[in-house]
């Protein structure tokens, strides 16, 4: 049964994650990806300390705190966004998306061989490859083919490579720090980094009754909900299985959109659910030994 804590903590932080984009999309005119960031990062921050002061969950000696890798995850999250965001703006949304989040799992293995020297298992493998054909076989009717494929690909896979080292230098900051207070750190870090740079961007929308909902649903919802339980599924799952099951938010995207959006269900995405699905069923029933 404790085999099972990570990856169903991990799976419920993905449905959250899911419903990023949809609020996203609901967010009133003016809105920008920076101000987003912002907003999701510093009410995500508020939510989770107001949790922690609440539970006594905040360390009463802060210099247990494992600062390198701690801003190795800053760094990792903040270069990620901006990655991410211009690979979007460069290759459109479907290649940007698909490229960055089918390279995590894959940028996660290697530089935990390189600086752990751990091999993924056989199981990763399986699941691994079924995961990104899931992903893309979800994505395919969403105009991929559509796109150029030039050296601007490299902006969604570094942006891979940068989620990846997130996952890995959160796992270490969880080995001394509690996931509330990991992720209160991290999340507070980089809307204070954020902060002078919001100024640049409108942000009035955020004080009308949409922009509002639209905040308290990033920020509460998908941030300090989701991103303890994140950690907290880190804490006793392997990074590289982690970065695997990450690959079920698009999963739980399209689900949400198809239910509760009507959107059509393609033959494509339809295989695709089914070949991650497998993948999640590989993972959560790897072998004990497995698990790092």
């Amino acid at each position: 049964m404790r085999n099972l804590i990570g990856p169903l903590f991990l799976l419920v932080s993905c449905l959250l994650f899911s419903v990023t984009g949809t609020l996203q999309q609901l967010a009133p005119e003016g809105h920008t990806p920076v101000v987003i960031t912002e907003v999701r990062m510093f009410l995500g921050a508020l939510t989770i300390f107001l949790w922690c002061l609440w539970t006594h969950r905040l360390p009463p000696n802060w210099s247990a705190v494992p600062w390198k890798p701690m801003l190795i995850a800053v760094a990792s999250v903040l270069l990620y966004q901006l990655l991410f965001f211009y690979s979007v703006a460069e290759v459109g949304v479907a290649v940007g998306s698909v490229v960055a989040i089918a390279t995590t799992p894959l940028w996660a293995a290697v530089v935990a061989f390189l600086l752990f020297k751990k091999k993924p298992s056989k199981f990763w493998v399986i699941a691994t490859a079924l995961a990104i054909v899931g992903v893309f076989m979800i994505n395919y009717s969403g105009g991929f083919q559509s796109q150029s494929a030039d050296w601007r690909l490299l902006l969604p896979i570094a942006a891979g490579l940068c989620y990846g080292v997130e996952i890995i230098a959160v796992g270490k900051v969880v080995e001394k720090l509690n996931p509330e207070t990991t992720m209160l750190l991290e999340m507070g870090l980089v809307a204070v980094l954020l902060l002078p740079v919001t100024f640049f961007f409108p942000t009035k929308w955020i004080f009308t009754t949409g922009g509002i909902l639209v905040s308290l649903g990033l920020g509460v919802v998908t941030a300090g909900i989701a991103y303890p339980c994140f950690t907290y599924g880190i804490k006793y799952t392997s990074p590289v299985v982690a970065s695997t099951l990450a690959l079920t938010e698009p999963l739980m995207a399209a689900a949400l959109g198809i239910f509760f959006l009507h959107e059509n269900l393609s033959i494509s995405m339809g295989l695709g659910m089914l070949s991650l699905m497998a993948s999640v069923i590989v993972l959560i029933f790897e072998e004990p030994n497995n698990h790092s």
